[in-house]
């Protein structure tokens, strides 16, 4: 191979690394229960946030509700103090538009300061890990991502997301 040729081909390579790592963004949009579109960077860039919360849900995650109380205290005293937070529910397994009723009724009975977003079709889900290829779902699983929406850590409970969080001040 010829040398010239050789630095095409590195210059090729080098150009087609730095297009995949340019991008380390993990910010998304997904439309809430209202039917708002909620923008993870928007509300970033709203709220002044440093940090976004993103915890996966689901009606049948018994872990994943009993944290709701306990996100929803953290998120009213920290919102302020540069955090800013969405739980991402997933459909799991069954009919979507039941699951997507269900979600409601629940957010409806239980009310809570945070965004609520339904990821109807596991798109977010998958590309976090959250849902296998197979389909089967990993809760609860939550992740911290800094204002460029680069992922600081991610945590499999509560209190995991919880004591990782104090390192982050």
């Amino acid at each position: 191979m010829s040398g010239t040729l050789k630095k095409i081909l590195f210059l090729l390579v080098f150009l087609f690394v730095s297009a995949l790592c340019a991008d380390e963004s993990n910010h998304f949009e997904l439309y809430s229960l209202s039917g708002k579109l909620l923008s993870t960077e928007e509300n970033m860039q709203r709220s002044q946030a440093k940090y976004l919360i993103v915890d996966f849900f689901s009606l049948i995650c018994e872990p994943c509700k009993k944290s709701l109380p306990k996100w929803d205290k953290f998120y009213a005293e920290n919102k302020t103090k540069g955090f800013e937070f969405i739980l991402v529910s997933l459909p799991a397994l069954g009919d979507r538009k039941k699951v997507e009723k269900d979600l409601k009724k629940y957010f409806k009975d239980n009310k809570f300061g945070f965004s609520v977003a339904f990821d109807k079709y596991s798109v977010i889900g998958k590309r976090f890990g959250a849902v296998e290829k197979s389909g089967d779902v990993q809760l609860p699983m939550i992740f911290v991502l800094d204002r460029s929406g680069k992922i600081l850590f991610k945590a499999l409970s509560y209190d995991e997301a919880m004591s990782k969080i104090k390192d982050l001040n």
